[in-house]
């Protein structure tokens, strides 16, 4: 997205002008003409379901017509039959048998004859006999052993429709293949005991179907197909995409689905049938369905082609009239950038590119005046670069007298001075650091303890501190002389504050896996606990450099908050007569230790003859009262 919108707001600006007045002509257009499509679209989609839905519906009524029709007339035969008690056949002489199928026979012709649908007319009686017409038996087989009979003597109240006629013990006497037919079996009972002794059996062609279907327009693409209450094929016409129809498609409570047969889309109607149990099926290509819909894509692409062109011409003329001032005007810019500085824009209007031009002049006259001052200014310039120069000069010069005066003092053997100078030059030099603003916990450390050997020099016993820092923590990265300012306040507003002998601890030590925390201890006048609060308060939430000013911390809390913004914490705890400490709590970052402090082997031990050191092994803080002052001697 950033990409397109760079590229976007790299063209010129005739072009976006075009390309924006195409699209907003674009949008109303699209918009109404997708919805006209879509409207459209579900309107032929909506008639295109009613009329097949209409059309299934009629061709189920139509068949269920056909079928009750047969029905009507195996009842008439059944009624024939059963006064002629079949049931004592079996005991009866071969004359009455003979007699009652001569009957019977002559009523199964008539009525084939009237019916032209019916292809066959098969009654078998328990006793293995049997009357057909236009039918005849294949073997010797019982036709109780048939599943045409036990379907029609296990639910003997009702007619029994059979789709698949095929591995009957019955053969057709007349020129169709058992595919082209389907069967209704219906029991005959005994009018004194109502206990089935026969069944009868229609075989009908499917010319009825046939029939209700090619009086239904179905439409160019479109067929219709019958399915039996097991899914198994009635009828169906010559086509690949009727066994490619899955019967879970036909499931649907609303009667219809949508398909996809061999890349094309199908809309797929259905209808079930109380009477028969059959469901009819229509199935209509959505390409057919939707052929009014193309025309109007295509009268709807023409259209805003046409409109296109009108927009963009209509365009280009506008954005001529913004465009060429505006190319004018960069012209006279690049002759201002190589230095013709006479050149002026020429117009008199009151638009916006006429007021740019104006202030374009403006700015050129003003440029010329700026350049007569320039020259006077240099002067001015160069003399104040001169004084910062001298002013950086000066901490360096004073750093370097500093080093030749403790040189001097050890030729002359005065040790004390060469301590006391060798500890200024230190801070001198880590208070320059060369620029940096953050150097690492090791640095800091260095700083402080050159620093409190000063003050310990100025004040004697009343100064006895001590210092801890773990190994991991040395090379950790802090704002520079963070530790300074807390360690000064302990000083001047702490111990020296108290009587006595005053006791003071700086410690950095890891807490966690993630926080380092920085602490310093006095054990001098301390503070209430309001004002504790308030100071701890001022220092872990912004502030002007005013509300911190009366207690020297703003210069720390700043520093902080630059390098960490809000992922530190200051904590405080005082006691009046007791004591301070101030912990600050940061994020570490793990880095290889640039030194150690003092570390054993430095070849610099016995060079400094402070009363300190600094320790690696400090197990806890040191409490106000049992300050342990280390007389090992380590120059740092």
């Amino acid at each position: 997205m950033e990409r397109w919108k760079r590229r976007f707001q790299n063209i010129k600006i005739r072009s976006k002008m075009i390309y924006s007045y195409i699209l907003i002509a674009l949008i109303p257009f699209c918009m109404v003409g997708s919805l006209g499509v879509l409207t459209s679209t579900r309107e032929a989609e909506r008639n295109a379901t009613q009329y097949n839905s209409q059309m299934v519906s009629q061709i189920l009524q139509t068949v269920d017509l056909y079928i009750s029709g047969i029905e009507e007339k195996a009842n008439m035969l059944i009624k024939l039959i059963e006064p002629m008690d079949l049931n004592k056949v079996g005991n009866s002489t071969g004359e009455h048998w003979e007699e009652c199928r001569r009957n019977l026979n002559t009523s199964f012709q008539a009525v084939a004859q009237t019916q032209q649908e019916i292809a066959g007319i098969f009654f078998a009686t328990e006793q293995d006999r049997y009357v057909c017409a236009r039918m005849s038996r294949v073997s010797r087989d019982s036709f109780t052993q048939e599943s045409w009979y036990q379907i029609a003597m296990q639910n003997p109240e009702k007619m029994q429709i059979i789709s698949n006629v095929t591995g009957r013990n019955i053969a057709t006497d007349m020129t169709y293949s058992i595919d082209d037919v389907f069967s209704i079996v219906k029991a005959v009972k005994d009018p004194e005991t109502g206990e089935p002794i026969g069944v009868l059996l229609f075989d009908i062609k499917h010319d009825i179907i046939s029939h209700a279907i090619k009086n239904a327009n179905i439409g160019e693409g479109g067929f219709v197909y019958v399915l039996d209450g097991t899914d198994h094929v009635v009828y169906a016409p010559t086509n690949t995409v009727v066994y490619r129809i899955k019967p879970e498609w036909l499931k649907s409570e609303k009667n219809r689905a949508t398909a996809m047969i061999q890349g094309k889309k199908y809309q797929i109607i259905f209808r079930k049938s109380q009477y028969t149990n059959w469901k009819i099926v229509c199935v209509s290509s959505y390409q057919k369905l939707m052929e009014n819909v193309d025309t109007m894509f295509q009268v709807f692409a023409t259209l805003l082609v046409a409109t296109l062109l009108m927009v963009l011409f209509v365009a280009v003329k506008i954005s001529e009239t913004i465009t060429k001032p505006i190319v004018r005007l960069r012209d006279l810019m690049k002759r201002t950038e190589e230095g013709e500085l006479t050149v002026r824009f020429e117009g008199d209007g009151q638009d916006e590119i006429s007021d740019l031009g104006r202030n374009f002049n403006h700015m050129l006259e003003r440029i010329q005046e700026l350049l007569d001052q320039v020259y006077e200014e240099q002067e001015h310039k160069r003399q104040a670069e001169l004084k910062v120069v001298q002013e950086q000069f000066k901490p360096h010069f004073l750093y370097n007298t500093l080093d030749t005066i403790g040189w001097m003092a050890r030729e002359h053997s005065a040790d004390n001075i060469v301590q006391l100078v060798d500890a200024l030059t230190n801070v001198f030099r880590i208070s320059l650091s060369k620029g940096k603003d953050y150097i690492t916990l090791q640095e800091e450390i260095r700083y402080i303890s050159n620093y409190l050997y000063i003050q310990k020099i100025r004040y004697g016993p009343k100064v006895i501190y001590e210092i801890s820092i773990e190994p991991e923590c040395e090379g950790e990265e802090v704002p520079k002389l963070i530790l300074q300012p807390l360690v000064e306040n302990a000083i001047y507003h702490g111990v020296k504050m108290k009587r006595g002998d005053g006791h003071l601890g700086v410690q950095v030590a890891r807490e966690g896996e993630e926080r380092i925390v920085l602490k310093v201890k006095d054990d001098g006048k301390g503070m209430d606990r309001e004002k504790a609060e308030e100071l701890e308060k001022l220092l872990n939430e912004p502030s002007r450099p005013e509300q911190n000013q009366s207690f020297g911390l703003f210069y720390v809390k700043e520093r902080l908050r630059i390098r960490y913004g809000d992922n530190f914490q200051v904590k405080i705890e005082s006691e009046e007569n007791q004591g301070t400490q101030i912990a600050i709590s940061i994020p570490a970052n793990w880095t290889e230790p640039v030194g150690k402090i003092g570390g054993e082997g430095s070849g610099d031990e016995e060079k400094n003859g402070a009363n300190f050191s600094i320790r690696r092994d400090f197990p806890a803080f040191v409490l106000p009262g049992s300050i342990h002052v280390v007389k090992e001697q380590r120059r740092l």
